[in-house]
């Protein structure tokens, strides 16, 4: 019987009386349950959830859906589903497939949905993901004693009655299931070694972004803007990087640009390569340039803010990169109903959104925090919790590009208190887009570039 050593000897601590179900290895979830002759409707299932450092094991039944809308609202935290690469290092000895509905053994907080209260007897995976125990309630209970309960944290799912349904249900359980995303580009993998070098210097940068003739030519494009207004004339990237962009700001530009060529998706279409690239440029523009805007004192950093504008919505490339079916059908629908928020329209037809999604590849990718929050967050208004300013100021510029059909922010008005929050007056946003509207020319050069 494999089952992991943590959880086997945090049974034998607590005591009580556990059947096991076994199937064979290698079937399907949904197999391994008919085949071990387990109850789905006594199934529980587990998620391991993240809130900047601290983390949650939610624990609901098999035939509910995690509500993370309704966990959040209670808690006033704002969790997310964590990467598979950060499960495996939480819970060493499991399967990230089958996560034992034990937090405790792991040093994680556990909250138990009331509805697994309300159970006579419980079933769960060990850690295995063809293992099955069987607990009555009392011996769960004794498990489970020091988790949080009596709350709602799921919801039933109802069965899918039209192939749309059944699709997104499918969808949602795809997703759950992926555990290999991209890998990270070899030349973004050397700009980020050089980024966490302090000793770095502008010709060894240089000379690993002119391994890649389309990312020289769109960094000495950018540095010939009228947006820097540099009189003379540029000949190699290394005079760009010392002449008028700088160091910090290339290795962001460049790292930016070099992991958006790992995916490959339709061009067409609001969600498709050719508006993805005029937007994320135009927003990643308009970051750095509402940036520069704000007091020396209180300034972020220009290079991480035109980079968290670049990557924000990359859960988009992901989601065509993965499930370029879904894509198609989420990009053919928001052309249709432009009016709709995107969020509405993924969670009504994929279960997930590209917030999700992109999470997922930045904690794979391993990326700075600050590119993180801005990818959970960038379409909350009102979050001020850690690295806010950049999700903060890609909000900002995602509501000014709105009015000229980029972007996809809900609305186009400046909400005082945001601004106020990001150091910035309503006339120096508009003054920066004015800037970067001055730009569009090259923007769109670039941005044709990169969805070739």
């Amino acid at each position: 019987m494999n089952i992991p050593t943590t959880v086997r000897n945090y049974l034998a601590r607590k005591g009580g009386q556990y059947k096991v179900h076994a199937a064979s290895a290698g079937l399907s979830l949904a197999e391994a349950v008919r085949t071990a002759r387990v109850p789905v409707q006594k199934l529980v299932r587990s998620a391991v959830l993240k809130d900047g450092s601290s983390y949650l094991m939610a624990v609901y039944p098999a035939t509910h859906r995690l509500d993370l809308a309704v966990l959040n609202g209670n808690s006033r935290r704002n969790f997310t589903a964590c990467a598979s690469e950060e499960l495996t290092a939480l819970l060493v000895d499991c399967d990230v497939a089958a996560l034992p509905p034990l937090g405790e053994p792991y040093g994680i907080k556990v909250i138990i949905d009331r509805a697994v209260d309300e159970m006579d007897e419980v079933f769960f995976m060990p850690g295995m993901s063809h293992l099955f125990l069987r607990a009555q309630q009392g011996d769960f209970a004794r498990l489970t004693g020091t988790a949080l309960r009596g709350h709602r944290i799921s919801s039933p799912v109802t069965k899918a009655t039209t192939p749309a349904e059944t699709k997104r249900e499918g969808m949602k359980e795809k997703v759950e299931q992926v555990h290999t995303l991209p890998p990270m580009p070899g030349i973004a993998t050397q700009i980020l070694k050089l980024r966490n070098n302090p000793y770095a210097n502008a010709n060894e940068l240089a000379a690993v972004i002119e391994q890649d003739p389309s990312l020289t030519a769109q960094l000495l494009r950018y540095a010939a803007s009228p947006f820097y207004a540099y009189q003379g004339k540029l000949t190699s990237v290394e005079q760009a990087i010392v002449r008028v962009l700088g160091m910090d700001f290339v290795m962001d530009f460049s790292l930016g640009l070099a992991l958006g060529k790992s995916f490959r998706n339709p061009k067409d279409g609001p969600l498709g390569l050719d508006a993805f690239w005029r937007d994320a440029l135009h927003v990643a523009a308009l970051t750095q340039t509402l940036c520069n805007a704000i007091e020396f004192s209180r300034r972020p950093s220009p290079g991480v803010a035109y980079m968290a504008g670049l990557l924000h919505n990359f859960g988009f490339l992901l989601l065509g990169h993965l499930f370029p079916d879904q894509f198609n059908r989420l990009n053919k629908a928001v052309a249709e109903q432009p009016e709709r928020p995107v969020l509405d329209l993924e969670r009504e037809l994929l279960g997930v959104t590209h917030t999700e999604m992109g999470l997922w590849l930045m904690d794979a990718w391993n990326l700075p925090k600050e590119i993180v929050e801005t990818v959970r967050e960038h379409h909350n208004g009102d979050y001020r919790g850690d690295f806010a300013i950049y999700p903060n100021l890609v909000h900002i510029a995602n509501r000014l590009l709105k009015r000229f059909g980029m972007g996809d922010a809900s609305g186009i008005d400046l909400p005082a208190d945001l601004l106020e929050a990001v150091g910035l007056s309503e006339e120096q946003a508009e003054a920066a887009l004015g800037t970067v509207l001055q730009m569009r020319e090259g923007l769109q050069f670039m941005a044709r570039k990169m969805a070739a």
